[in-house]
């Protein structure tokens, strides 16, 4: 049997529980979801081999864009979906189930998606919904660039990351209705500026890694009551000051 596409044999199923507990968390503000997001999309990419490309979808009340994702190919194979409002990631998103497609076979469901994906050069797709307290918000879809790159396994591994990211989202926006949650994440996206700005600086001052630094904004912003961009714009503004100071 072909096993490439698995997640492979060091990925035991207690493994797997501990990178999932790791990525959970206590999400106390939007800046902490799309991070979340973030991290989701870059351990999919890490553990599960066929996974060239990652990327998350919002598909709710109306409103459909990418979120996260790993690279530039993700949003170019994500824009043919949305300009044709069907593909195998609105299709997770829509019906609540996960969905594997190999684009060098006919699909009569989505041709015209199949074959921008084949030009891409993306052969294989799997999708799986992200399901919060709210019901379906979008899904998590990865990108393959051989045919058949993903087997029952990997759809088994990716609906636990899917699981963990929605439990989590779930739990942060059970104070306020989905739709609202939605726009306040796509503002936190438009808005990341400055915690990259801030996370850059920390990591070259005090030698910490990027989830370090985040970890330090956010624990920062969750003892003053502020949203991290904020904390993070203060910041880079305080740095920036003291920097031209000294100079």
């Amino acid at each position: 049997m072909d096993t490439e596409g698995q997640a492979g044999p060091s990925l035991t199923p207690g493994r797997l529980g501990e990178i999932l507990a790791a990525l959970g968390g206590r999400i106390e503000d939007t800046d902490q979801v799309v991070e979340l997001l973030q991290k989701a999309v870059d351990l999919a990419h890490d553990i599960i081999p066929g996974a060239d490309s990652c990327g998350v979808t919002i598909d709710f009340d109306g409103s459909t864009y990418t979120a996260t994702y790993t690279d530039l190919l993700t949003l170019t194979v994500d824009r043919h979906q949305y300009d044709a409002g069907a593909g195998p990631c609105l299709q997770a998103s829509r019906t609540g189930e996960s969905v594997v497609v190999d684009c060098t076979d006919r699909d009569d469901r989505w041709p015209d998606f199949t074959d921008a994906a084949r030009a891409e050069g993306i052969l294989s797709v799997l999708a799986s919904p992200i399901r919060t307290l709210d019901g379906v918000i979008g899904s998590f879809n990865l990108y393959g660039l051989r045919d058949h790159a993903f087997d029952d396994i990997d759809t088994d591994v990716l609906e636990g990351i899917t699981t963990t990211v929605g439990r989590a989202i779930g739990e942060h926006t059970r104070y306020s209705d989905a739709a609202s949650a939605v726009r306040a994440l796509r503002e936190a996206m438009e808005q990341r500026a400055p915690i990259e700005q801030a996370r850059g600086i920390m990591m070259a001052m005090d030698g910490v890694d990027a989830e370090a630094a985040f970890a330090a904004l956010s624990d920062e912003a969750q003892r003053r009551g502020l949203r991290v961009r904020d904390v993070a714009a203060e910041f880079v503004q305080r740095t920036s000051t003291g920097r031209t100071d000294a100079e």
